[in-house]
């Protein structure tokens, strides 16, 4: 195996050392504890709230009422599942913008704790993580925006990551485990349909392994990716849950859920042992061997040329340059912009090399096989979301981030001293601007003037979206205006929902509202028309 990629099983395996353990343990957490900060820091304040999310607190406050009274969420990709999180926390916290938002940063919180756990016993790969996410704009702004796909990707994640290597163990009981992984894909794909790409691209990347390095622990794997895919396909009839009572409707339908998921991992554990010894033969015959290297290769050309304009806009969102302008209508001079786009480049060189080296090395341990499996599955993701969703978004990517840290994490413990330095002080240069960059916007007292439109390379979007509204709530609050009008989702949603948390309001009079860039009063970026 080439020395630059050994496991990091084989850095820690020498001598426990007790006190570098300890000192370890308390980076790690003080690493994690400034990110949860990070994540909760003016979290009623910044950014502005937007319509989506106050179409979540919206949802939240009608199943407060209501119950679970369905499985969907407000349109026909998402679920109830979140707002269902937000009503319960709604439940014991007050409503409001901050609390509708407090259950994103502590999942998102607990999803760093989570990976740390998963990663633990490969060296110091945990460490390398949460520098990661902590140097993520995307990860650091969005957990704060109250949206189903920003609040429970990365945990779902974590516990698959945290389930992986005890089903490559064949030493120990898989059940518990295999029920983890699917439970946690299926709490994906009812969130979002964008999750659907997850289970897809987890099912390629299964089967690109197995084919590349037949062994028994692969050949599980493919079977597991395949067994999960066909899982969330029978999932998909939630879809023909009628909305209704609790008790009638919900309940039972997510009864039979756990029940399924139930029945295919038993049935897969009973059936494992005649199953392993057909999917081995199948591997490893001479024809199928002969083509796993074009098939690989092919499949890694195809991936990165499927969808031109979602690999820059995937470049664009996690070097931040993307999550400034929409979030924060910061556009970055030209040494920050030269910085942030260097750094992708580097890190995405740095995903490259591990890939390919991955790729090239033969593992003789099954733990090893969850590099590949990580790199592939980073690259998989891209064509499985042009199938999952017609539409390119920011937030689409907080998957294939999650997924290329893991494996810059994996591969940095396992590099030589004289690369391992280089890729430790880019991660290090990224969480400390990243870290700065979130609390001075936290804390900024007034807002940039918003973009109307920005471009990147083909991704076109608007800051108008993320604008705080305290000015133009107060001004209506001095008015005694009760009734809000607008053309624009993005003011009416958030309006009905300050106002539904709000002290009630007495009023007659109605307002039409509209975003206004020349207008500077009464409420700067807003033009109000009083109506009676």
């Amino acid at each position: 195996m080439d020395p630059d990629l050994r496991p990091a099983s084989a850095h820690t395996a020498i001598k426990p050392n007790r006190s570098r353990d300890v000192a370890y343990a308390g980076l790690l957490a003080s690493i994690t504890a400034i990110v949860v900060a990070g994540l909760l820091a003016r979290l009623d304040s910044f950014p502005g709230l937007h319509g989506d999310e106050a179409w979540v607190g919206l949802r939240a406050l009608e199943q407060q009422a209501r119950g679970m009274f369905t499985l969907r969420g407000m349109n026909g990709y998402t679920g109830s599942l979140f707002p269902e999180i937000v009503s319960q926390v709604f439940s014991v916290v007050p409503a409001s913008v901050g609390s509708l938002r407090l259950a994103g940063a502590i999942l998102n919180g607990l999803a760093l704790g989570l990976t740390a756990l998963a990663l633990w016993t490969r060296g110091a790969a945990a460490l390398y993580f949460a520098l990661a996410m902590g140097s993520s704009l995307l990860f650091l702004f969005y957990s704060r925006v109250a949206w189903e796909v920003n609040a429970l990707q990365n945990l779902l994640l974590a516990l698959v990551l945290l389930a992986l290597p005890h089903l490559l163990d064949q030493s120990r009981s898989s059940h518990r485990w295999l029920f983890l992984l699917l439970l946690a894909f299926s709490l994906g794909c009812w969130s979002h349909a964008i999750f659907v790409a997850a289970a897809l691209s987890f099912a390629a990347a299964t089967l690109l392994v197995a084919l590349k390095w037949p062994s028994e622990s692969s050949a599980r794997l493919l079977l597991i990716g395949q067994l999960n895919l066909l899982v969330q396909l029978v999932l998909c009839a939630r879809h023909y849950v009628g909305d209704g009572a609790f008790v009638a409707r919900a309940l039972p339908a997510m009864l039979a859920g756990l029940a399924l998921i139930a029945l295919a991992t038993h049935a897969y554990v009973r059936i494992e042992d005649r199953l392993l010894p057909h999917t081995m033969k199948a591997l490893t015959n001479r024809r199928v061997a002969r083509f796993a290297n074009i098939v690989l290769v092919g499949f890694v050309v195809l991936a990165l040329t499927a969808s031109p304009i979602g690999d820059v806009s995937f470049f664009g969102t996690v070097s931040g340059v993307i999550l400034l302008e929409r979030v924060v209508s910061y556009l970055p001079d030209p040494i920050e912009m030269i910085a942030l786009h260097l750094r992708m480049v580097l890190l995405l060189a740095l995903f490259a090399a591990v890939a390919l080296r991955s790729f090239r090395a033969k593992p003789s341990k099954a733990e090893q096989l969850l590099l590949p499996l990580f790199c592939l599955w980073t690259i998989a993701y891209f064509p499985a979301l042009r199938l999952s969703i017609a539409s390119v978004a920011d937030r689409y990517y907080i998957i294939p981030q999650f997924l290329l840290f893991v494996s810059i994490a994996l591969a940095v413990d396992g590099l030589r001293a004289n690369w391992k330095m280089p890729a430790i002080a880019l991660l290090l240069t990224g969480f400390v601007h990243a870290q700065v960059t979130t609390f001075r916007e936290a804390f900024r007292g007034e807002d940039r003037p918003p973009f109307e439109l920005f471009d990147y390379a083909g991704y076109t979007d608007t800051s108008r979206h993320f604008m705080r509204l305290d000015a133009l709530k107060n001004e209506l609050k001095s008015r005694a205006t009760c009734r809000v009008k607008s053309s624009s989702f993005f003011i009416a949603q958030p309006m009905r929902f300050l106002m539904a948390v709000g002290q009630p309001c007495t009023g007659s009079s109605e307002v039409r509202v509209e975003y206004c860039a020349a207008c500077l009063a009464p409420v700067r970026g807003f033009e109000l028309q009083m109506r009676k």
